[in-house]
């Protein structure tokens, strides 16, 4: 079948979806992608998918329906069975725009929902209310966490087809493996960053403060006296400056490295002593996932998502979120104590490697596709 994946950024479609979809690919489907205007538009298409470049804000504006207006004519034109859309806004905008240009199914990844916990309450009941809308236009949810499952089925958000689909969400096991890599390499890895031998700390996620970044650099001054080399990993997505004056204010410019957004992130892990992911939502982090299949023990917060992830006090730490005093003091006791951290890498490499594979996360999705596949045949739907 045709089927064209909606998301707001390139990063989303090159760094998330790229495997499963040249997965889908190798079963015979035609693969495309929407979203906003990128460099990384050409590289996808020299890999043989087709690709379409439409302004979509990461934001909600009166924009958004000349976006939906973009992406229904699209549609229109070049006929997708299946139109599947990522992340909140993108699954928004994606949805309206395929039902409007009347797509045979409309597919949803839930990667975590735009409410959570801790929400006001009128914000929360807002995208709640979104959400519950535009289910009624999907035809099947797909949900990476179980808890967002359970989320949907109590405030109603349902598909024409039900529930979500628990999915789960998973890595390239082999490639995330900390045995691919010598003594040797890992000397030459910190060369090149010019870290010597102190404890690596590292975080990779958007440079956006609802990742908690503010809390993590409060964590990291209370830190100060002792051996650690911070990695800052991610693109802007707002706050970088922020994020950097903060740096400077706690004087640790020298102990906090900003290294923006990086295609050897399993090269970063495997100098890692320590992963932090200090969010205040998430849905199913995937840098947590590779952190541990590296055998890096990981300090999260207790949100949906990462405590699937990770299981406290025996394949990493759990901490409140917006709470800098715990997480310094998580990573206060872990950089202090080498043998609490090959303890629980090793439990969190053998969790993460028997039970967050992306094939099986694939041949889920793929599942999905035949059904809809099937169903397409003895309907006669086919665009």
């Amino acid at each position: 079948m045709k089927i064209i994946h909606v998301c707001v950024i390139e990063f989303t479609a090159k760094h998330l979806l790229l495997p499963q979809c040249e997965y889908m690919r190798s079963l015979g489907h035609e693969i495309g992608f929407v979203f906003s205007p990128a460099p990384g538009a050409e590289e996808l298409r020299q890999r043989g998918f087709f690709v379409k470049e439409i302004k979509i804000s990461r934001k909600i504006t009166p924009f958004d329906v000349v976006s939906i207006f973009k992406l229904a004519m699209y549609f229109r034109q070049v006929r997708p069975d299946i139109v599947h859309t990522h992340t909140s806004k993108g699954g928004v905008i994606g949805r309206i725009a395929a039902y409007l240009a009347r797509v045979p199914y409309i597919v949803h990844t839930i990667h975590g929902f735009p409410f959570a916990e801790g929400q006001a309450r009128a914000k929360y009941a807002f995208y709640a209310g979104i959400e519950k809308w535009v289910g009624r236009i999907t035809d099947v949810l797909l949900s990476q966490s179980k808890e967002d499952v359970d989320t949907a089925i109590r405030l109603g958000i349902l598909a024409r087809r039900g529930a979500p689909i628990y999915i789960g969400n998973g890595i390239d096991v082999t490639k995330f493996n900390r045995a691919r890599f010598t003594s040797v390499r890992k000397a030459e890895i910190r060369k090149s960053l010019g870290i010597k031998d102190e404890p690596i700390i590292t975080i990779i996620a958007r440079l956006t403060l609802e990742k908690g970044y503010a809390e993590l650099i409060e964590a990291l001054k209370s830190c100060v006296n002792l051996p650690w080399t911070a990695l800052f990993v991610g693109p802007d997505d707002g706050a970088k400056s922020i994020i950097e004056d903060m740096v400077a204010q706690y004087g640790l410019i020298g102990r906090v490295r900003m290294l923006g957004q990086r295609d050897d992130v399993d090269e970063l892990l495997t100098i890692t002593d320590v992963f932090v992911l200090p969010s205040y939502r998430e849905g199913m982090p995937r840098s947590v996932i590779e952190a541990q299949a590296m055998g890096v023990p990981a300090i999260v917060t207790d949100i949906r998502g990462c405590r699937e992830i990770v299981i406290n006090g025996q394949t990493g730490i759990i901490v409140p979120p917006r709470n800098s005093l715990e997480l310094g003091e998580a990573l206060s006791r872990l950089l202090q104590d080498p043998q609490l951290r090959e303890r629980l890498g090793r439990a969190a490499e053998h969790y993460a490697r028997t039970r967050f594979s992306e094939t099986s996360v694939f041949e889920r999705i793929a599942a999905v596709y035949k059904e809809l596949e099937m169903d397409c045949h003895r309907k006669g739907k086919r665009a």
